[in-house]
């Protein structure tokens, strides 16, 4: 080998080292520099199957709020306060005044007619009693069946306003139960009520006006 083509190849031998030198430096020029990196390739698939796995918002809004999925405990009712206590105290209060009441009207209401009927001499005519008894004649818990039949005596000389109000009353019962069974109701059981039977006795035991 002659001089020439040693020095030849010594030659390209360091342009081949400046070449990879100066590859190498770029390389690293491009490492350091702080200017945009290419983004990450992603995988497609990978990211579809990310999207599937990944919660909804509900779930994500309910992890959130501290929401838990499981049924919470029963809680024990609370023990009524001393206010409401107090309150339904008195409304049983009144309730009880109101029965007496009731039932004190009702046994005056009784011993009136009572008196009517087998003391005359110490009966004396007291119109709130009247009234009491014409509201509740249909009523045979106010009105027993061993005391009805001498009201109805004792309705039957009623005359005047009195006697228009009981006459209007007893239709108007008359009335509701005929209807009913006009609409197709069983009769025996619409006619067969302790209200009609003694509404159309009354109706029949009043006097009729000339």
């Amino acid at each position: 080998m002659d001089v020439d083509e040693k020095s030849h190849k010594k030659e390209a031998g360091r342009k081949k080292r400046r070449r990879s030198d100066k590859q190498e430096q770029v390389v690293e020029d491009q490492q350091s520099k702080p200017g945009k990196r290419k983004k990450a390739v992603t995988d497609p698939v990978f990211e579809i199957e990310s999207k599937k796995l990944r919660p909804s918002k509900e779930i994500e809004n309910d992890d959130e709020a501290g929401v838990s999925t499981e049924e919470s405990p029963a809680k024990e009712p609370k023990e009524p306060s001393k206010r409401q206590m107090k309150k339904e105290k008195l409304q049983r209060k009144i309730a009880e005044q109101k029965e007496s009441s009731k039932l004190e009207a009702a046994q005056k209401a009784i011993t009136y007619i009572s008196k009517w009927k087998h003391a005359k001499s110490d009966w004396k005519f007291e119109k709130l009693r009247q009234i009491w008894l014409m509201d509740h004649l249909l009523d045979h818990n106010s009105v027993p069946d061993s005391i009805f039949p001498i009201a109805l005596e004792y309705f039957e000389g009623c005359k005047g306003m009195a006697r228009q109000q009981l006459v209007k009353k007893m239709m108007q019962v008359v009335k509701k139960v005929e209807e009913q069974v006009a609409s197709n109701k069983d009769e025996t059981e619409a006619t067969a009520t302790s209200e009609y039977l003694r509404a159309r006795q009354i109706l029949q035991a009043l006097p009729t006006e000339a």
